[in-house]
């Protein structure tokens, strides 16, 4: 649990102290190949799928909620126009971590 608190603060004070002109400059750099960011959908997806086929094979658990809710995270993050979807994927994730710590 330290691990991520002391992750928590570190990428908020990332975010607080960085130069503003830092992100628009990446992202200009990263639209100038033909695939944008597409290419890091690939492999967050991928998981996504993998998950999808294991989770209904095997039947699903809060830990299963918990992994999907960690994967679309990832996939919100890579492309920008997903990144309204940050804060519920996070909330699933921390809500199905919380019952299968309660329930397990």
């Amino acid at each position: 649990m330290l691990w991520f608190i002391a992750a928590f603060v570190i990428a908020t004070g990332v975010y607080k102290f960085a130069p503003a002109n830092v992100t628009t400059q990446s992202i200009a750099d990263s639209s100038k190949d033909g695939l944008g960011h597409v290419g890091l959908f690939i492999l967050p997806g991928l998981v996504l799928l993998w998950l999808l086929f294991t989770i209904l094979q095997e039947g699903s658990n809060s830990y299963g909620a918990a992994s999907l809710g960690f994967v679309l995270t990832a996939c919100s993050i890579a492309m920008t126009r997903f990144h309204k979807y940050m804060i519920p994927c996070a909330f699933i994730t921390i809500i199905s971590t919380i019952i299968g710590a309660l329930y397990a």
